[in-house]
Formats: structure tokens, sequence, C-alpha cells
């Protein structure tokens, strides 16, 4: 078989795919380049035909007329429709893959920063409060330590002084960490850790559901093909790796204190009227991280509400392209209901 006869064989086959067909091509196109700036830069200096965004577009068009061949107005006016149609359906999945993986992208960029500065911030606490309760034992046996002389005394006081500096380092609860309302009743602040656990539950969320959100996506309208780009799925899963590695990290934290401290926090309890060395809310296990039920509950409660705006904004926009074509009045209107729609849900 000769090239040309290739050439129009292949022509035929793609003539017959339906826009979801040449969206996962796209798809598949994009995930057979390491990056997004590979898969732009292979495609630079092609024919403009041969443009993976591009292609589709022809290939649909002649779909529509090879279906109505007609010279009568009505044929005609159905091949248009159709053409419209076609177009129209493809651009949306094209919009919504490369939606996608802008917000998927701008999400993970500064959901990695915040992810690697909580890590930071955790280990400086961890080291902190080691350190804290290391520098109090350790003044506890240094004032009844007996001095031989004059220089050795000066070097126990000196001690001393030097680990009082950082003896206050110490994260379990105080009464300065509450105001008393009434008999009985306090209203207590909440925790450095608290705070910590607080902004790392929030920030789990918003990239677990962001990821669930494109499962939903390419299980949907992709039969599962992925659709981000390589780099841009990296950078996510690198997110959700440090997000994972900072809260098994506090787990466990939170596991060798309860196992270290636990004698103390009874004692200190019983002599304190409640009030124990342990960080408000530790005994309880208030402060475990659960990352299954924040997975499941990102999932069930925010990624399909992400998933519907990425899918409505997609279509949305292939509508506004399509009707700009051959009304721009249209397209103004259009834009225009979509803008008092967003407005009425503020």
């Amino acid at each position: 078989m000769t090239a040309s006869s290739n050439k129009k064989r292949l022509n035929a086959v793609e003539v017959a795919l339906t826009p979801k067909d040449w969206s996962i091509w796209l798809a598949d196109q994009i995930r057979s380049h390491p990056s997004e700036t590979d898969f732009i830069r292979a495609f630079s200096k092609g024919a403009s035909d041969e443009v993976p965004f591009v292609r589709p577009y022809l290939a649909l068009k002649e779909q529509a007329e090879q279906r109505y061949p007609g010279k009568k107005p009505e044929d005609n006016r159905a091949m248009v429709k159709m053409n419209r149609a076609l177009r129209q359906e493809y651009h949306a999945l094209k919009s919504l893959i490369l939606s996608v993986n802008g917000e998927i992208k701008t999400k993970t960029e500064v959901a990695g920063l915040k992810a690697a500065s909580k890590l930071a911030t955790l280990e400086t606490v961890v080291l902190q409060d080691a350190f804290g309760r290391t520098a109090k034992k350790a003044a506890e046996w240094v004032e009844e330590y007996k001095t031989a002389d004059k220089d050795e005394e000066e070097n126990r006081q000196l001690m001393l002084k030097e680990l009082a500096a950082y003896m206050d380092v110490d994260f379990g609860e105080k009464w300065a960490d509450s105001m008393p309302l009434m008999p009985g009743v306090r209203i207590r602040f909440p925790s450095i850790l608290e705070r910590w656990v607080a902004d790392v539950v929030a920030l789990a969320i918003t990239v677990f559901a962001h990821r669930a959100a494109v499962k939903i996506i390419q299980d949907q309208h992709f039969d599962g093909h992925p659709i981000l780009y390589k780099d841009v799925e990296a950078g996510m899963e690198e997110t959700v790796k440090t997000l994972e590695g900072s809260i098994e990290t506090f787990n466990a934290y939170l596991k060798t204190r309860a196992e270290i401290f636990k004698a103390e926090w009874d004692a200190d309890e019983e002599e304190n009227e409640g009030i124990a060395t342990a960080i408000p809310g530790e005994r309880e296990g208030r402060l475990n991280i659960d990352i299954e039920a924040i997975r499941a509950g990102a999932k069930k409660v925010q990624a399909e509400s992400i998933a519907a705006n990425w899918i409505k904004a997609a279509k949305d926009k292939a509508r506004v392209a399509i009707l700009d074509e051959y009304d721009e009045n249209a397209a103004r209107s259009f834009l225009w209901d979509i803008a008092k729609e967003e407005a009425r849900n503020i």
C-alpha cells in the first residue's frame, strides 16, 4: 500500500471519529510527552493541520460535509448545524483538558509551598518542645547538684541561666491558655499545634479534592484516560506526598509523646485541677489527623462540585466560541446570562 493510500485510509478513519474520540486522542498526545513545554515544542514547527489542537476541528468539519453533501439549502443548513454541534462538543472537551491542567498546576504550586512551610513549622515545633522539656529536666538536676567550690558554683549558676532561656518553650496546656467564663467553665485559646492541625487539614482537603475531581473528569468524559501533562501530574503527586509525610510525622510525634509523658500528664492533672502538661486535646486524641477520613470527605463533599464547575465552565466557553463565529451579539448575550447567574450564586 502506497503512502498516499495510507494517508487516505487514515483520513477516512479520522473523519469517522466522534468529538469524544478526538478529545481522548488529544489527551493521549499530551501524555506522550514528558511536559507541557515538550508537547508544545513538538508541534511548534509543524503544519497547522497537524497541530493536535487544530486537527480535530478540520476532521469534524469534513465529517459534517460528508454526512450532508447535497447542494440544497436544507442540506447546507443541516451540515452547518452538525458542524457547529460537533465542534462545540469537542471544543468543550478540549477546554476541559486545558482548564483542568491550568488549575491543577496553579493549585499545586501554591499548595506545595504551603505544605513545605507547614512541614518546616512542625519540625521547628517538635524540636523546640523536645529541647524545652530537656532543658527543664536538666535544670531540675542542676538545681540539686552540690558544688565543690566557688568556680563550680559560678558554672552551675551560668548553666541554670542558659537553661532558663529554653525552659519556657512548652506547648502543654497552662492556666494562661484559658480564661474563666463562669465557675467551673473556662474558654480556651487554640494552641500553636491546634492551629497547625486546622491549617494542614484544610490544605489536605483542598489538594485531595482536586485530585479526586481530576479522576471524576477522566472517568466520566475520557474513559479513564489521564488528561494531565506529566509534569503537572508529578507536581500534584509531590504535593500530596509532602502533605501525607507531614501528617504521618505529626501523628508519630503525638504517639511518641503519649508513650513518654502519660504518667507525667496524669500526675500533673491531679495536682493542677485538671490542667495537664499535655497539648490541649492531645490526651483525648483530638489532634490526631485521620488522613483516610480526609480523603473520603474531600471526594464526597468537594470533588464532585469542583468537577461540575469545571465541566460547566468548559461548556460555556465552547458555546461562546461557536456562537461568536456566527453571531457576535448572541455570544455577548450568552456571556451576560452567565455573569448574572454567577452573581446570583455569590
